[in-house]
């Protein structure tokens, strides 16, 4: 949209508050709220200034400490970067009276893009896929519970033993979906109007579960798309007093939340992937991609798998991948090839959990895979039947620190996604195991108070 356009909108919604955001690290949606009159003033100008810290705190807005960081920390000053307003992004908030909201690209006081910005990241990797002659296609399914609590309630439970939306586990089941319509059929309606389309959803398999599934597009809308509708679910919901987690890994007792990602890579209007004659329908486009992205999967783990919690979800049998494996229509694998038509051919990659940033799991995904296209990769063959008892086969690491060395390690990751970010993100993740390393848990003391 042109200021033009948005103009009008703001006059035809009366809009008196917009909401400027880019994700964080986490792909957590973080900004300000300007009035219209601010907002259309500076839309088009340098930026709006915004504190540094967003991108040197971890995800409990402590600010990291003992690791050198590019930016967003006491050795840089907490300087300003500059949000700029990606107009193209600009939308009504369907549930909030006279609120318009935009996604903004991040640049440095001099004007330079941030390089560890996951917008950014994403783009950089979006140039490389345009410079092969390709543009992409993607999505997000994203699994989440949704608990009967408050922001007061959660901390007095201490985030546990907390009310499901839906008791039971109810996988499928029509009934019990539409028991919830008022309040999660409200959340797609809301999400539709959102203009962030929402293909369908069931119920999932466990207590207050849902999965939904986001209508692929381009790829960096895709990716806005993923982090609107975590921020928007949490502030919908809220409205019908329900919390949602989109936690790889809630309980022990429970399955994970997966964060699915599908993609294809297209020339103008035709799908790259697709073959008419070759098996499966699948290009040697495609079968490069795939070799790509399995090759180079356990070095861009810790983008797919960003936190601790993520490693819990990683169990055989649980509906979540465990090695590095390719199929052909096989849900037990990390990479699902489905080859089913010329425009819905594309590859599932099954291992990023709900807690993924969309941004940085998008980018991950096409610097594998582009990888092997760019040095003509071939694949093994698919795996067949249950892949949790295939033998041979590559395992995926087993904690995030193993993953953070793996990905400082990675020239696949450095050269698609720069050294800078790499770095940073590095440092970010080993703060978290360090934290971790740290924390008391709940856990161990049932384990060990009474018997030691």
């Amino acid at each position: 949209m042109d200021r033009e356009e948005i103009e009008k909108l703001i006059a035809d919604h009366g809009v008196e508050t917009v909401k400027i955001g880019t994700p964080d690290m986490d792909g957590v949606y973080r900004g300000k709220r300007l009035s219209t009159k601010q907002f259309l003033a500076g839309c088009e100008g340098d930026g709006f200034a915004q504190c540094d810290v967003l991108f040197g705190w971890d995800i409990a807005e402590e600010v990291i400490t003992g690791q050198k960081l590019a930016v967003g920390s006491a050795d840089t000053g907490f300087a300003d970067i500059l949000l700029r307003p990606d107009l193209a992004t600009f939308r009504i908030v369907p549930w909030e009276r006279g609120t318009a909201a935009v996604v903004c690209d991040v640049y440095t006081e001099h004007g330079e893009p941030l390089a560890v910005s996951p917008r950014n990241v994403l783009r950089r990797v979006l140039d490389r896929a345009a410079n092969l002659g390709f543009t992409a296609a993607m999505a997000v399914e994203l699994e989440f519970r949704i608990f009967r609590e408050d922001q007061e309630t959660l901390r007095e439970q201490r985030f546990s033993d907390l009310r499901p939306l839906n008791p039971g586990y109810n996988c499928y089941s029509i009934s019990h979906a539409s028991i919830d319509d008022e309040i999660v059929g409200g959340l797609r309606r809301h999400m539709d109007a959102y203009s962030i389309e929402v293909e369908g959803y069931n119920r999932e398999h466990g207590e207050g579960m849902y999965e939904m599934n986001l209508r692929y597009c381009d790829a960096m809308e895709a990716a806005d798309r993923g982090m609107l509708f975590k921020s928007g679910a949490k502030e919908v919901l809220a409205q019908s007093g329900a919390v949602p987690t989109f936690m790889a890994k809630y309980s022990d007792e429970m399955d994970g939340c997966s964060g699915h990602i599908h993609q294809s890579l297209w020339r103008g209007d035709a799908n790259a992937f697709w073959d008419a004659g070759a098996p499966h329908h699948m290009s040697s486009t495609l079968n490069s991609y795939i070799a790509g992205a399995l090759a180079a999967m356990p070095e861009l783990f810790a983008l797919y798998a960003p936190n601790v919690n993520s490693y819990k979800r990683y169990v055989s049998g649980s509906w979540a991948p465990t090695s590095a494996s390719w199929a052909i229509e096989n849900r037990t694998s990390s990479l699902r090839a489905i080859t089913n038509g010329e425009t819905a051919i594309r590859v599932e990659h099954r291992v990023p959990g709900a807690d993924v940033n969309p941004y940085l799991g998008f980018a991950a995904c096409l610097a594998g895979g582009l990888s092997g296209i760019e040095r003509g990769l071939t694949p093994p063959p698919p795996a067949e039947g249950n892949v949790y008892e295939n033998e041979g086969l590559t395992p995926l690491p087993r904690t995030l620190d193993q993953a953070i060395e793996l990905l400082d390690a990675s020239a696949i990751a450095r050269d698609f996604l720069g050294d800078g970010f790499v770095d940073h993100y590095v440092a970010m993740r080993r703060w978290e195991v360090e934290k971790h390393r740290r924390a008391v848990t709940g856990w161990e003391r049932t384990r060990y108070f009474e018997q030691v």
